[in-house]
């Protein structure tokens, strides 16, 4: 059996297009969405076309912003409101997705087989303690052997964005990294090929080029730049460079921001003045 499994497009049309066209010549059995697919970017509503399009079986899985952009359906925030520009980028995908959402809303948010001989797998966003409590290649001890739970002879998980693999005493940890925004200084989409062989799962990190420009125009010509709101440019900084920058908003400036001690624009603008971005 042939499994890949993708994860993170966060609404990038033209990294998915990329993601797929490669997939085109792999010919899997099957192929796992382990979560994010919508939100964090221009265009969630196509890339859950252009999925069903290629891959109409395709087993998707809730990841964070799935969660997130579920829960905004029905959020109160009132504009003008620090709550509501804050979440600003995600009311965009709640309206662009519109009725869409009732079908997202029934993704799981993890598969687990244990029944295969030498092929039993976990697949899920973040670990076994939640979709935001993701696997790093530092991640060690008894804190991955939280993350991990029960042994399986494939444990996939995504969410942190930088890709990695390693051998387990009971099998194999993969973690697929980002087709939309990888964070590990490599612009390339990524995403997991798996093969069960006689002898048990063999993976590999595969990563693509793609048209990044055409991702970045994206931005601006989907009205996402300006309608998401200031964060909205972090999210296309994050983009150019390869690197994960909400993250360190998030510790620096939220809590100013909700507070109403700091508006949203003026705490990006010296959010990417540290990079050099304004």
């Amino acid at each position: 059996m042939r499994l890949a499994v993708l994860s993170d497009v966060h609404g990038n049309l033209p990294a998915l297009e990329a993601v797929l066209y490669d997939l085109s010549h792999w010919s899997p059995d099957w192929v796992v969405v382990n979560g994010d697919l919508i939100n964090r970017g221009p265009d969630s509503l196509g890339v859950l076309h252009l999925l069903r399009e290629h891959h109409p079986d395709a087993f998707c899985l809730k990841g964070n912003h799935e969660g997130f952009v579920l829960a905004m359906r029905h959020n109160q925030d009132h504009p003008g409101t620090p709550a509501y520009e804050v979440r600003r980028f995600a009311h965009w995908s709640v309206a662009q997705l519109g009725a869409r959402l009732d079908q997202i809303a029934l993704w799981p948010d993890h598969l687990d087989l244990d029944s295969l001989d030498r092929g039993s797998l976990h697949i899920t966003h973040g670990s076994r303690l939640g979709d935001r409590e993701g696997i790093l290649p530092q991640t060690e001890g008894a804190e991955l052997a939280l993350r991990l739970g029960e042994p399986r002879d494939l444990f996939i998980s995504s969410h942190t964005h930088r890709p990695f693999q390693r051998p387990l005493a009971h099998g194999l940890l993969v973690n697929t990294g980002s087709v939309g925004a990888p964070f590990d200084r490599d612009p390339r989409p990524s995403y997991a090929r798996f093969v069960l062989a006689r002898r048990g799962w063999e993976g590999e990190v595969v990563r693509v080029d793609y048209d990044r420009s055409a991702a970045e125009r994206l931005f601006e010509e989907s009205g996402f730049l300006e309608g998401g709101g200031p964060l909205a440019r972090v999210m296309l900084a994050e983009l150019r460079l390869s690197r994960g920058l909400m993250g360190p908003w998030m510790r620096n400036y939220h809590a100013a921001v909700m507070a109403g001690e700091l508006s949203l624009e003026c705490s990006v603008q010296r959010h990417l003045a540290q990079y050099g971005l304004v």
